[in-house]
């Protein structure tokens, strides 16, 4: 059974195709919620994931394929537990305009949140290609069909 990590920016649409898997029946976990910590640096907060909860939520899900969505600072010391790493990407100003019209998270309607968006997209986008099997742009292209070429992963599996 394969393990799918699908990552990426806030606004390039994660949630959305987790929620369309999770409606075709697929096993999908959106890890941020409830398996993150928190953590006050120097820099503002930092995310990381409870590696005890995502452990014990890989371990679970040994016998069925998992989707799992997220973007937390230590994710990478997974990334050998997951058969693929799904980035998900889209063009800044659509980001931007998802994130302000979304009603589903409230993350990036202040000045602050923006910038970090901005700053992440320049910053943490190109460290998340280089660890990516798949990029997926979801600039022009509807949810099922950002599902339909994940789950072609899956006939591998």
């Amino acid at each position: 059974m394969a393990v799918v990590f699908i990552t990426g920016m806030s606004g390039v649409g994660k949630s959305a195709v987790l929620d369309h898997l999770r409606n075709m029946g697929y096993n999908a976990v959106d890890t941020d919620y409830d398996y993150v910590l928190e953590i006050q640096g120097r820099d503002g907060t930092e995310r990381y994931w409870d590696i005890e909860k995502v452990a014990s939520l890989l371990e679970e899900h040994m016998h069925s394929h998992l989707f799992l969505s997220g973007c937390c600072d230590n994710q990478g010391q997974f990334y050998g537990q997951f058969d693929h790493v799904v980035l998900l990407t889209c063009d800044l100003d659509v980001m931007l305009s998802r994130v302000e019209n979304r009603s589903s998270n409230p993350y990036g309607k202040t000045e602050a949140e923006r910038a970090e968006i901005i700053d992440n997209y320049k910053n943490v986008l190109p460290l998340l290609y280089r660890r990516a099997t798949l990029v997926i742009d979801t600039t022009n292209i509807s949810v099922s069909q950002v599902a339909e070429e994940i789950l072609a992963l899956l006939k591998d599996a």
